[in-house]
């Protein structure tokens, strides 16, 4: 087993990445809350983690030569190449003065954000010390 190719590190860590930039993102959408005429971004990543964590989950693939790509091989490629995209949140402001930003959403998502953000550091964790364990049961 490669530890660099397990598929769980990688959706861990493509998950941690695009939670950190979602901070970033809000953090900037706060300090802006009184500029006139900025909008508010976001960042998505669950609707393409969650398009290539459905997709070929069932493949049947089988191998006859130990070259072959395998289905665990194929999905690993799929996830490792998901990307998370910032864009702006262009609906219409409630404001006179064109800014969008609702600082109670921001405040919200931010707790949201930073609750995910600790419990998939929890899982890494976990899944690291397993690692770590196997290999010092092994020798």
């Amino acid at each position: 087993m490669n530890i660099t190719s397990d598929l769980s590190l990688t959706l861990l860590q493509k998950g941690l990445d695009a939670l950190s930039e979602r901070q970033t993102v809000i953090a900037h959408n706060v300090a802006n809350v009184e500029t006139p005429g900025y909008k508010a971004s976001d960042v998505a990543f669950e609707d393409s983690l969650r398009r290539a964590l459905h997709s070929g989950a069932d493949l049947g693939m089988q191998t006859t030569d130990p070259d072959h790509l395998t289905a665990a091989g194929a999905r690993q490629q799929e996830i490792s190449e998901i990307a998370h995209t910032t864009y702006r949140r262009n609906q219409t402001s409630m404001r006179k003065d064109g800014n969008n930003v609702d600082i109670e959403n921001e405040m919200l998502d931010l707790a949201e954000t930073g609750l995910r953000y600790q419990a998939m550091t929890s899982l890494a964790s976990k899944k690291l010390a397993m690692l770590r364990m196997v290999v010092q049961e092994s020798r």
